[in-house]
């Protein structure tokens, strides 16, 4: 299960666009865009349920009550760090083909970390950090999956 926390109305449709493209569907059976408007019931902290191809949804609290160590990732429309758009072009995530045509994605996440570690003081600072982070979460998830 995945649960992506969105706090804008942007975000919200952002998603839906983006889960009906990988074909997920309301548990009623309906495509995600048939309830943009659904955002305003909890607002800032509506959250978005992933599990087996269909979605849920319910405030933040409830999330943090009923899932105290889950890891919520916000969902950003425009996020440079955990959902960069021109790393979409071509139908697949980049990220998702290195981790199925690299036999070693270890190496990769790694490098990854160590290079915006390296450049945030010099680049982009905060966002670098933020990327690196990302790297290293994503590293520690596919290790936890490989088990």
């Amino acid at each position: 299960m995945k649960i992506y926390h969105t706090e804008t109305q942007e975000d919200y449709d952002a998603l839906m666009v983006e889960l009906e493209k990988e074909g997920f569907l309301w548990a009623s059976g309906k495509k995600p865009t048939y309830s943009l408007f659904k955002w305003n019931e909890f607002g800032k902290d509506t959250c978005i349920h992933l599990d087996n191809k269909f979605i849920t949804r319910s405030d933040l609290a409830f999330v943090n009550q009923s899932y105290p160590s889950f890891a919520i990732e916000k969902y950003k429309a425009n996020d440079n760090v955990n959902n960069p758009s021109h790393y979409n072009t071509g139908g697949i995530e980049t990220l998702d083909y290195i981790k199925a045509k690299v036999p070693d994605y270890t190496s990769v996440a790694m490098s990854q970390v160590i290079k915006y570690i390296s450049r945030f003081p010099h680049k982009n600072g905060l966002e670098d950090l933020k990327k690196a982070q990302f790297y290293l979460n994503d590293l520690i998830k596919f290790m936890e999956d490989d088990k």
